[in-house]
Formats: C-alpha cells, structure tokens, sequence
C-alpha cells in the first residue's frame, strides 16, 4: 500500500524530531532561544511595565479624583497586555491577575459588608472573580464610577489594593524569567537550555505548540462558538471576557498576533518560530498555515466597532473570524501537531462539533 503524502511527512517528521532539528539546521533549542529572547521575555516585560503604569494611575486617580484622571486610568488599563506562559501558570497568576468572568454583584457585596482595602486581603481573601483587570475594569467603567470612587473611600482602597497586587504579581513573573534564584536558574535559561539544570528542547517545545492548541480552543470554542449560538443553549455573549470596556477585540487580536509571532516567529530580523521546523517538512501545510494567521487578522480587523455589538447588530462579521479561526485550528491540529509528533488531548468539543 502507498503512504499518503501526509503520512510520509509526518513519518519525516517523526525521524527529524529524533535528532531535535529540521531541515534547514534550525534546530527546537534555536527556535525556543529566539521565541524567549525576542518574544516571550520582552512580553513580560512589556506586561510588568503596563501592570506598573496602571497601578500609578490608580493611585494617582483615588488621590486626587477627577474625569481627567479616570479618563488616564481607563487608558492605563486599555494598555495593559497579558502573555501567560511558562511560570506564571505554577504561580497560579491567571486567577491573581486576569480571571474571567468577574462577579459584579459579589464585589457590590463585598464592598458594603467586608470591603478589602489592602494588597494582603485582595490577595489572600479574595477569591479569584472578585481581582484581577476585570475587577478593575468594573471599578473604572461602571455608571457614576468618579461619584463613586470620590464619595465612598473603601471603593478606592479596593481600586488601589487591586492594581498592587497586579503590579506586583506581573514583577513577580518577569523575575521568574530573567533573574536567577537561590533554589534554581532563572527560567528563561531553564527553558531553553541555556542553564545547566533545564528543561529537554522537546518537552519546551511540546509546552509551546501545546498553548497554541489550547489558545485557540478556547477562542473558537468556549467563547465565539458559545457567543454566537453555534453550541448548544443558544447565544450567550457573556462567554466573550471583558464588560464596559469593550477591549474583547483588541485583546482577540492581540492573542492572535501573539499565536502568529510563535508560529512565524516575532517581527525581528532573524526571529524564528515554530514555521521554522514545521516548514522542511511541510511546505504545504506551513503555507496554509501562514495564509490562514492572516486571514484571520484581516477577518478580526473587519469586525466594525466593539465585538459585543457585532455579535447582536452584525452576526456575520463575528462568525467570519469564528470561521477563520477554526479552519486555522484545524490545520494545526490535524497537521502542524501531527507533522511535529506532538501528543494533545482533545476532546468532544473539538473539530468541528459545534453546531
């Protein structure tokens, strides 16, 4: 019997992944070195100095309160960018720092009866829908949320507690990667290879490839397939994260660009990405692959005004990037994952089972 040309690629695949390199000679410890350095560290950084400059404008605001500095706090807060790899997810952060969906009603109540003004009792008391950028959000963005904040001081010692405790939690995380501890190297060095205790170039690149599967389930699964009707109970625009400000687009293209720069590798001369393995051994399915990154960032780009209202006035411009996003799922499940001999758990709710 004839192997397909899938099966002889992934059989390709299989053999190169023995020796850890492609190819070209660009090898797992090259990609992960570049995705690291040109990447994922500098996104922490990034996401440390958005958490930095949003806990200043929230102290600035409960200071002295007044629209123009609410104004600057909700900029701060747009601003902020959240990368979640590596150690933040031993350190729990997600529910610290960025858990959705947050409780309204439980914050009110928290509030009126044991309002948490300090870092310790947002970080210890708290469970993890009453934190995080979504709590803040709510505070910045709900009606009469100046009168609120300048009338009543345990609104603004919650505010402030909340944007501490992200800051420092962000710090916490960027330090995990760059500075070296007592017990262990610093996990940047760890991950790639580069200490002398690390993790093996398989294992590292395995845990990348497996984000991008997991990312995009939950993108088009748990949330635009949920949103849209397309699963069972009807449309519930509530799976989209984020409330009044509206930020849900720009934080789904953020995460796409971010699933585009790991595939691609980021926009730096010499940068590599996951294409750089994928590529010798599919051309086809690395050029699918590339093709459908952007044309899934041209369908998000043609969605006009916030997501929430292109979900009830304008359906078919949320289902285009929904459709975008699983036919690029699709090839990195059925292919990318297959090619590189990476194991995924899937489950019912993957492929094509929504409805």
């Amino acid at each position: 019997m004839r192997m397909k040309p899938l099966a002889l690629a992934i059989l390709a695949a299989l053999l190169a992944a023995a020796f850890g390199c492609s190819d070209a000679g660009h090898t797992k410890e090259d990609v992960l070195i570049s995705l690291t350095d040109l990447a994922i560290v500098p996104g922490y950084e990034a996401a440390a100095h958005g958490m930095n400059g949003l806990d200043i404008a929230l102290t600035d605001l409960c200071a002295a309160p007044s629209q123009p500095a609410l104004d600057a706090a909700r900029a701060a807060w747009t601003r902020t960018t959240s990368t979640w790899f590596g150690p933040v997810m031993d350190r729990r952060s997600l529910g610290v720092m960025d858990w959705s969906p947050v409780e309204p009603e439980r914050i009110e109540a928290m509030l009126a009866e044991r309002p948490a003004t300090s870092e310790a009792q947002v970080r210890d008391s708290l469970g993890s829908t009453l934190r995080g950028l979504g709590a803040v959000e709510y505070m910045l963005f709900a009606d009469g949320a100046l009168d609120s904040l300048s009338s009543r001081p345990e609104r603004c010692g919650y505010l402030t507690a909340l944007g501490g405790v992200i800051a420092s939690e962000a710090n916490a995380i960027l330090r995990d990667w760059t500075v070296e501890r007592e017990h262990g190297p610093a996990y940047a060095g760890f991950f790639t290879g580069r200490a002398s205790s690390s993790m093996l170039a398989s294992e590292a690149f395995a845990d990348v490839v497996r984000t991008q599967v997991f990312l995009l389930r939950t993108i088009t699964d748990m949330r635009l397939a949920a949103a849209l009707g397309l699963r069972e109970g009807g449309a519930d625009p509530s799976a989209i994260p984020g409330g009044a400000g509206e930020n849900a687009l720009a934080d789904l293209r953020a995460q796409i660009v971010g699933i585009r720069d790991v595939y691609v590798g980021h926009d730096s001369e010499g940068a590599l990405g996951v294409s750089h393995i994928v590529a010798p051994l599919s051309a086809d399915a690395d050029a699918r692959m590339r093709r459908q990154l952007d044309e899934s960032l041209a369908a998000i780009d043609a969605v006009e005004g916030p997501l929430s209202a292109a979900l009830s006035e304008r359906p078919e411009q949320a289902q285009a990037v929904h459709d975008r996003l699983i036919a690029l799922r699709v090839t990195l499940d059925a292919e990318v994952v297959a090619l590189l001999g990476i194991s995924v758990g899937f489950s019912d709710t993957d492929g094509d089972s929504a409805k």
